[in-house]
């Protein structure tokens, strides 16, 4: 029975209500748990901040899908409207971010899906096998009381991410994992007059069409270590999909090949979710994680953390010492520089001035004058301006300078020329 009167809310357009009675729905949903260690840290830094997040994106998609409105026209009980929220908003909206955060583990993950049930080479094993434990033992029975099953281990936050990561980890978001019923599960009632339980697609048992109906299941803890042998696949990076920008990673018959090599190795039915993890450990996917530069890594070593550190670009003091030496020698370089247009001009000082004074104007000057205000202001014709350009620049083109040295030559040109402008200006005076 629901504990949110969803209904009177909705009345009462109580927002606030609304928006607290979405965020308790979402804190407690079982889908949401692989958030909380998929969410990159730089964005949040608790559970609570997360589940605050996805109540605030729920509340404005239902906003903006006029969901509300609809719930209170039709005059929806708070039962069916918190089972709306549950089994249909939260999963699709938890599905979208793990879609989007790791686009091709979910692709891959339902291709896997897709071909267990639709190849002929595989088989869903019925409820003789499915009802065994994963460790192969069958329930344990208390005297006199009804079958108890086995404790299941809580995993680490490494084994979560890592489940998360491959999209096997999550049975409860039906927007992310297939839901179909079992072979056994017909619209006939048994003995009993009660339906067949239908079991989730992830927890369904898939083998080899060839094994036997009563094969047991093996210890699937040892399969990590089975499937080594296993060779990792190539990466097949055609674009294919509607807007062809999706790589195919591997094709479908590829695929089928790893799942049945996969599952000879461990020689024993399992559920599609171990099959899914197993299957996409033996693929190279790219679902690229953006961290914090703050956020602490574990080394693994006795508990202890490190933390991120960004690339330093800064000069190491050789490579301060080498850039300086390198400067000096390409100013060393503007004066030899002026040195050669001296001589190619055989020592003539007044067309070595009017020399650096087209140097100047041209390639230094700020008000940047045309060719022309550039002969009227050294008195000479327009072709003299010309013949002294291509002069400095036929000397220029002789240094050849890369692209790092040509901004300290120009500054230390620069220099050199004002400082002749200067004295020229100071023995005119």
């Amino acid at each position: 029975m629901t504990q949110i009167d969803w209904a009177g809310l909705l009345a009462e357009e109580d927002v606030e209500g609304l928006w607290n009675g979405l965020f308790q729905l979402v804190s407690r949903h079982p889908a949401v748990r692989p958030l909380h260690f998929a969410t990159d840290g730089a964005a949040v830094s608790s559970h609570t901040e997360i589940n605050a997040d996805l109540a605030q994106e729920l509340f404005l998609e239902l906003f903006q899908k006029q969901r509300f409105d609809y719930y209170a026209k039709n005059r929806y009980r708070s039962v069916d409207i918190e089972n709306e929220l549950a089994r249909i908003e939260v999963p699709n909206l938890v599905g979208a971010r793990l879609r989007k955060r790791y686009p091709e583990s979910f692709r891959m993950a339902r291709r896997v899906s897709s071909l267990l049930k639709t190849s002929t080479r595989f088989r869903h094993f019925g409820a003789e096998v499915a009802g065994e434990s994963e460790s192969g033992s069958v329930s344990e029975q208390k005297p006199g009381g009804r079958a108890r099953r086995p404790k299941k281990a809580k995993p680490s936050n490494e084994e979560v991410v890592q489940q998360v990561a491959f999209l096997v980890e999550d049975d409860d978001i039906e927007a992310v994992e297939d839901s179909s019923v079992d072979e056994h599960s017909v619209a006939k009632k048994n003995g009993t007059g009660t339906e067949p339980r239908r079991r989730r697609m992830v927890n369904q048992v898939f083998g080899l069409c060839e094994w036997p109906r009563s094969k047991p299941l093996s210890d699937s803890g040892h399969f990590t270590e089975l499937i080594k042998a296993v060779p990792m696949r190539r990466r097949d990076t055609r674009l294919v999909g509607r807007s062809g920008t999706s790589q195919l990673i591997l094709s479908n018959p590829d695929l089928e090949n790893l799942i049945v090599e996969v599952l000879k190795v461990i020689d024993s039915p399992t559920d599609v979710r171990t099959i899914r993890q197993l299957v996409l450990s033996k693929i190279p996917l790219q679902d690229y994680n953006v961290a914090s530069l703050d956020e602490e890594l574990s080394s693994g070593t006795g508990g202890a953390t490190m933390r991120r550190e960004a690339r330093d670009t800064r000069d190491t003091p050789e490579d301060a010492l080498l850039r300086g030496e390198q400067d000096g020698r390409v100013a060393l370089m503007a004066d030899a520089f002026l040195t050669s247009l001296r001589r190619a001009v055989n020592n003539n000082e007044r067309r070595y001035t009017r020399l650096l004074s087209t140097l100047w104007h041209c390639y230094y000057n700020p008000e940047g004058p045309s060719q022309l205000e550039i002969a009227k202001l050294l008195g000479v014709s327009d072709s003299l301006v010309s013949d002294n350009r291509r002069l400095i620049e036929y000397e220029l083109k002789k240094l050849r300078l890369s692209m790092d040295e040509g901004p300290v030559f120009s500054e230390s040109l620069q220099r050199l020329v004002w400082i002749n402008s200067q004295i020229e200006t100071s023995q005119r005076a």
